[in-house]
């Protein structure tokens, strides 16, 4: 089985950017628990944890937050050099 894959630099990126917000709109931790209906140890492991995050979670977290995901997805990220498309390698 593969390994799961996990960007921590970015991730580290976009938990700054949600515990920015959380702490310059007041919403708390245990705010974002009531809107969303996790528990407070999946909304910290989200917003302030080191693990892997799912989409949906972020999406909830945005949501409890009143805000866009595209807010706190706005980052730039460095995209590395790939081989060429398999149909455009010699063979």
């Amino acid at each position: 089985m593969a390994e799961q894959y996990i960007d921590k630099k970015t991730l580290q990126l976009i938990r700054e950017r949600l515990w920015s917000i959380s702490n310059s709109t007041g919403i708390t931790l245990e705010d974002i628990q009531d809107r969303t209906g996790f528990s407070y140890s999946q909304v910290y492991r989200i917003v302030r944890g080191s693990n892997n995050m799912s989409v949906s979670g972020l999406i909830a977290v945005c949501k409890a937050l009143e805000v866009q995901p595209a807010d706190i997805l706005d980052l730039k990220i460095e995209i590395p050099k790939y081989l060429p498309l398999r149909k455009n390698r010699k063979s």
